[in-house]
Formats: C-alpha cells, sequence, structure tokens
C-alpha cells in the first residue's frame, strides 16, 4: 500500500517536472525584452524587442554549447533515473515521454519492418 502510494507520488511528481519545464519554455516565448535595454550584439533591429528563449539560444551558441549536448545530458539524466528506479524496485516507469517523437519513431519501425503490413486491417 505505502509502495504503490510512494510510486504514485513518484510518478506525479515526474508529470508535475515535464509540466514546469513546458511552462519554462512558454514563459520564454512570452518575455519580450526591448533593445534599448540589451548590448548591441542581442539586437533585433526587425522587431525591437527579443524574446528570453532567443536571448538563451544565443547565450548557449556563445557558450559553444550544442543543442546535441543538450540532448545528452537529458539522456544521462533520464538513464539516472532509470538506474535509481531499477535499484528501488526493479521497475521502470518511463519520463519526459516525447510523444511527437515516440510516434514517429514508432511509424518508421512500422514502414521498414518487413514483417509488418501496415495495408492489413
Amino acid at each position: 500500500m505505502l509502495l504503490d502510494l510512494y510510486q504514485d507520488w513518484k510518478k506525479n511528481m515526474s508529470k508535475a517536472k515535464e509540466l514546469f519545464r513546458k511552462l519554462d519554455k512558454a514563459i520564454e516565448k512570452c518575455i519580450e525584452i526591448p533593445n534599448t535595454h540589451l548590448p548591441e550584439k542581442y539586437h533585433n533591429n526587425t522587431t525591437g524587442y527579443v524574446t528570453i528563449g532567443k536571448l538563451n539560444k544565443q547565450c548557449d551558441k556563445r557558450d559553444k554549447i550544442t543543442e546535441n549536448q543538450k540532448l545528452k545530458a537529458e539522456k544521462l539524466r533520464r538513464i539516472g533515473l532509470y538506474r535509481e528506479q531499477m535499484q528501488s524496485n526493479d521497475k521502470i516507469e518511463y519520463v519526459d515521454i516525447n510523444e511527437h517523437r515516440l510516434y514517429n519513431n514508432q511509424m518508421n519501425f512500422a514502414k521498414y519492418c518487413p514483417q509488418i503490413n501496415l495495408e492489413e486491417k
């Protein structure tokens, strides 16, 4: 009973973390900083403002942090979570599932797997 409650809590926490991550991305797109508050190299002369998300990307580029490095760090984080789950209860509950990527991967697998006939119903 207690283990079930704990597992439900952990599952809900991972969902909450994913929602907070999405909220952070949405906030980054909403907050706009006028060019007058920024150094010249960060100005957007087309609109007159820059979003926080765009500034973060420019800073990552300046610091030479690539998207691939971010993905690797995220994978390592998830692997650590899965390792902890296996050590604690021999069961993995997947976290941070990208539904769009999962669907595309499943469709590509079905498309190229010779045993699967997509035209059958």
